[in-house]
């Protein structure tokens, strides 16, 4: 019975440490667009002086990020959804991008506006013909330290190397935002990795 309770306290304490508040973030989201990749759009593949490149389609989106958000390893659910840029903000419309395939860069990704890439002396390919095909989610995966969001939406990967558009009220309210994340998100979330474990040891005599 006591391995029994050891084990519910130690997944407990493992889902405990998944959660994040984040006010800060959705009062941030509001008038807010960010770049983010298409998924639904399969591009074709490149090669262009011996680098790999693949199209990408981006839209501007205005991210909804639940109050209370849960991400564990690579499962993360921040996001309630992701909404076409409101009109007001006057984002650009969707274009298209090459993005350079190659897994072993560690600085920034290279993104290529389509209307600037070298179509004439590049070849098409096959994904089958590339050793990676796909844009490796390494590029993708860089904090926002301003309301401490990841990145990483379900559906919707943050291009963080392309403008976010912010209205001019986003703009105001975004010292208010931050306050929230670190005066607020912060301590409850600490909290929630502590309490919760706390909580189920203290229960744990009352149990059957």
């Amino acid at each position: 019975m006591m391995r029994k309770h050891i084990l519910a306290l130690i997944l407990l304490s493992g889902l405990s440490s998944c959660v994040s508040f984040n006010t800060g973030a959705k009062l941030d989201s509001i008038g807010k667009a960010e770049p983010t990749r298409d998924y639904h759009y399969d591009g074709s593949y490149y090669q262009l002086d011996g680098v790999s490149y693949h199209e990408i389609k981006v839209e501007y989106k205005q991210l909804n990020p639940n109050l209370i958000g849960y991400f564990c390893g690579h499962d993360i659910d921040t996001c309630e959804c992701s909404t076409p840029a409101p009109h007001y903000l006057n984002a650009p419309e969707a274009e298209i991008y090459l993005v350079r395939l190659d897994p072993s860069r560690t600085d920034k990704p290279t993104f290529i506006r389509a209307e600037d890439f070298d179509y004439t002396h590049a070849k098409r390919v096959k994904k089958e013909e590339l050793n990676t095909p796909y844009v490796p989610k390494s590029y993708f995966k860089h904090g926002d330290f301003t309301t401490l969001m990841p990145s990483q939406y379900e559906g919707a990967d943050v291009l963080h190397e392309l403008p976010t558009i912010r209205s001019t009220g986003n703009k105001i309210r975004l010292p208010l935002a931050v306050a929230m994340s670190y005066g607020v998100d912060v301590p409850l979330t600490i909290a929630g990795y502590t309490i919760s474990p706390l909580v189920h040891l203290f229960l744990m005599p009352f149990e059957e």
